[in-house]
């Protein structure tokens, strides 16, 4: 197992991950069975190669304070929402697997409204988060991409890009269609802030913004 240690400032980062090549499918869906009531470890699987990795508390405040954006807009706007966190994403066909950060339907709230299980390739949810404190050795995007998930908000190195699908991959852009007006730079900061701010001052700043925007 690789483990990987940083030190900013005055925090030490650990994260683990175990890359295994030519794991078959069967063995891959019995690893989530038997982790189906547990939040960790988390699995990635791509044609053979398996990614396991245990997320740092940095990648959860990170996952969580993205996921507290979204909601907070979301609820300004008066916008429905549906959070599904870090459900499986699981397509056979072509053998891929991956669980997100954070997965959210807005927009296409009314088509899961009331529904008891979702599926994912039929209803893919609008929007999805992906931490990234050190680069992940598999590629989640072409995972989404077969689930024709619309929007991804991926942080990497402390800034937080946008990527949009366009019917055959995912392209950066400087905004957000799922949540209009909502910027890379805007997330960048804001995430910079939920840091340095009381949870309390740093919702308000949000509100604040979104009212006068």
């Amino acid at each position: 197992m690789e483990t990987v240690l940083t030190e900013p400032k005055t925090q030490i980062v650990i994260e683990e991950h175990v890359i295994l090549r030519g794991v078959s499918w069967k063995t891959y869906e019995q690893l989530m069975k038997d982790h189906e009531d547990r939040s960790v470890p988390r699995f990635t699987y791509d044609s053979g190669n398996l990614e396991i990795y245990m997320p740092s508390q940095k990648h959860e405040k990170k996952a969580e304070f993205l996921g507290d954006i979204i909601k907070t807009i979301a609820e300004e706007r008066e916008m429905e929402i549906l959070s599904l966190r870090s459900t499986t994403f699981k397509k056979n066909s072509v053998e891929k697997g991956v669980e997100p950060d954070g997965c959210f339907y807005l927009q296409s709230y009314d088509k899961v409204f009331g529904l008891q299980q979702i599926d994912l390739e039929a209803f893919p949810p609008d929007l999805v988060i992906e931490i990234d404190v050190f680069s992940p050795s598999i590629d989640r995007f072409p995972i989404y991409a077969e689930f024709r998930v619309r929007e991804i908000w991926r942080y990497l190195k402390d800034e937080v890009k946008i990527y949009l699908f366009n019917g055959r991959n995912y392209v950066e852009s400087n905004e957000s269609l799922v949540l209009p007006k909502i910027t890379d730079e805007l997330l960048t900061r804001w995430l910079a802030e939920s840091e340095t701010l009381k949870r309390s001052l740093w919702l308000k700043n949000m509100r604040d913004w979104e009212t006068n925007n």
